[in-house]
């Protein structure tokens, strides 16, 4: 009787403790495992978005290059043709003025010495 009367005094044992904790850790672990899920798929899309914006930006880069070439061969083009153009101008100034300059005469000194003599005379 009386190991009666100490559990009846005792208090009353608790068999859902351990099961309790049980189903709070294996609830507690799938709600980690489920968020861990969720962050690495996010990771995963993330990783795959950066992997394609890197591909588009590297042919822009691709693309961007060939169009620097392509403008400095134009430039080149240009430079040459410039050039060409200017030669040509300067070549045919040079031809116009001495076609439109008339020949000294010969017995009549140029009309630059003329003056230079003028100026000797007068110091």
């Amino acid at each position: 009787m009386e190991a009666m009367q100490r559990n009846e005094s005792a208090p009353p044992r608790r068999a859902w403790l351990p099961w309790g904790l049980l189903v709070s850790a294996v609830l507690l672990a799938a709600r980690g495992a489920w968020a861990g899920s969720r962050s690495i798929s996010a990771l995963v899309e993330r990783n795959d978005a950066l992997t394609r914006e890197a591909a588009e930006s590297e042919a822009r880069v691709a693309e961007l290059q060939a169009l620097r070439e392509a403008m400095s061969r134009r430039l080149r083009t240009l430079e040459q043709q410039h050039h060409a153009a200017y030669a040509a101008a300067v070549t045919a100034t040079a031809a116009c003025t001495t076609a439109l300059q008339p020949p000294p005469a010969p017995g009549k000194p140029e009309p630059r010495r003329l003056a230079k003599a003028k100026k000797q005379g007068r110091r």
